[in-house]
């Protein structure tokens, strides 16, 4: 999988009677295959700033969210922690158990790899 873009944002009201507002989309465009995809992974606002703090209390996160926001990596984390993300082009979170197990225990060496390729690239 060759990571082509990462990006993430808090999204706005539309329309006043919407709720989009209390939400954030994490995106990742990558190849896999010969063929570029795009996914997009959406969750409540509150639960990134709940994870905030606990995973500045790690090692390995502390120093990748010095340079990346939780909204921007969160895309990329879920697909490098389930295989099956890769079957969809967008999903939605809705318990911040499931968002949190989403960076638990990451694969550090190939999670690393990409974030510093994306890290050089963007310098």
């Amino acid at each position: 999988m060759l990571i082509q873009h990462i990006d993430g944002m808090e999204l706005e009201k539309e329309k006043p009677n919407t709720s989009e507002d209390f939400f954030n989309r994490s995106e990742v465009t990558y190849e896999l295959n010969g063929k570029t995809q795009t996914f997009h992974l959406l969750y409540v606002r509150y639960f990134e700033e709940k994870l905030q703090e606990e995973l500045t209390q790690h090692e390995f996160w502390k120093e990748y969210l010095s340079f990346y926001k939780i909204t921007e990596i969160a895309a990329l984390t879920a697909l490098l922690k389930d295989s099956a993300y890769l079957k969809r082009k967008r999903s939605y979170i809705n318990s911040y158990d499931e968002f949190r197990q989403l960076f638990n225990q990451p694969n550090e060496e190939l999670l690393r790899s990409h974030l510093n390729t994306i890290k050089q690239i963007t310098k």
